[in-house]
């Protein structure tokens, strides 16, 4: 029993210091100031996403307030993307092409910089979508050099609730490890960028070469050199991003993100992923332990109390978890200790792709 205590006893602290890390990052009184939204320019990378781009602009046309720029970054597609600009002439929306020299989202995105002449850029994907007052909620902002906005993956298919709580879980500890220190991860989806600050940080040459991790580099470059970064929780400035339609898709996603955070090397990140892990390794050993000596009500209560745990966690984010949101989690209890193993296997025997290349 005292292996079942010891885990009960670690993950129990583990909870409870997210959720109060959470609460420390929402109540603390960091100064706000009034954002001037002709200050922003936008910018968005893109390759071979006609139809997100379709989606995209349809936000873009439903917006209150309009930003400085939309500047739009080609990287080679070899689609119809360009039908989807039609209408742009009513709207600051600016189309670029990529130099046939350069490749890559990276350097899509510093091209795009390169070309804003406001204070700051917020960097988006193509595959987001976001509500009408999203630019209109950017008049209040924290007084940072880097500001982490909101995202939230999606899905329609039972078995993205598993990725989608994943994902929500991920967001969870960032936020919960900034209230009591600093966040670990940021998403370059929807992040806003003080573009004289980056100037003087970005240190692409270190990192030029990975696929992708133009948020965590940046991230890490803002961190190094001391600047302030603040994490926002308002529901306006959310995007939201679709899970990958297919499985293979998901773990070449997955393999993506774990290779840029072992190369940012980032030590409180790395501990904190090793802790994850190895709290749900313990968790696994304990389900089958208890399952194979026969005591099946034992291996019921563990999942349990570990739903119910996790349930608390998902409500600082979700007031209302809806069904799709408890069938994840409930999949999530069964099948993430399985999950891991399979992404380790899928991590030594694959080599993902990023956009075709």
């Amino acid at each position: 029993m005292w292996l079942i205590g010891s885990w009960v006893l670690l993950y129990i602290l583990s909870i409870l210091t997210l959720l109060f890390g959470v609460n420390r990052l929402r109540i603390s009184r960091n100064t706000k100031k009034m954002m001037a939204i002709d200050e922003i320019s936008v910018v968005v990378p893109f390759r071979n996403e006609a139809d997100n781009l379709e989606k995209f602009l349809e936000c873009i046309y439903a917006q209150r307030y309009q930003p400085a720029q939309w500047i739009f970054v080609n990287d080679h597609s070899s689609d119809a993307y360009i039908e989807k600009f039609r209408e742009m002439d009513e709207f600051p929306i600016r189309l670029l092409h990529l130099p046939e020299e350069q490749r890559g989202k990276k350097r899509a995105i510093r091209f795009g910089m390169d070309h804003v002449r406001t204070e700051y850029c917020l960097t988006m994907d193509a595959d987001v979508t976001f509500g009408k007052d999203y630019m209109k909620s950017m008049l209040m902002l924290p007084e940072a050099e880097l500001i982490i906005l909101p995202v939230e993956m999606t899905g329609t298919k039972w078995w993205q609730s598993f990725f989608t709580l994943e994902y929500l879980f991920t967001t969870l500890l960032n936020k919960g490890i900034a209230g009591w220190a600093r966040p670990v991860n940021c998403s370059g989806a929807n992040l806003l960028i003080q573009v004289s600050s980056f100037d003087q940080v970005d240190d692409i040459d270190e990192h030029d070469h990975i696929l992708s991790g133009d948020d965590i580099y940046t991230l890490r470059a803002f961190r190094s050199s001391g600047k302030r970064v603040e994490i926002v929780e308002n529901e306006a400035l959310k995007v939201e991003t679709e899970t990958p339609g297919t499985l293979t898709e998901v773990m070449e996603q997955r393999v993506r993100w774990l290779g840029k955070t072992s190369h940012v090397a980032d030590s409180l990140n790395n501990f904190l992923g090793i802790w994850a892990v190895g709290l749900h390794l313990y968790y696994f050993l304990l389900l089958i332990i208890t399952f194979f000596a026969g005591v099946y009500w034992l291996t019921l209560l563990i999942i349990g109390f570990k739903f119910g745990l996790d349930f608390m966690l998902v409500k600082m984010d979700k007031k209302n978890p809806g069904a799709f949101d408890l069938l994840g989690l409930g999949l999530f209890e069964l099948f993430y200790p399985v999950y891991l193993f399979a992404l380790l296997a899928y991590l030594m025997v694959s080599q993902p792709e990023w956009k075709g290349r």
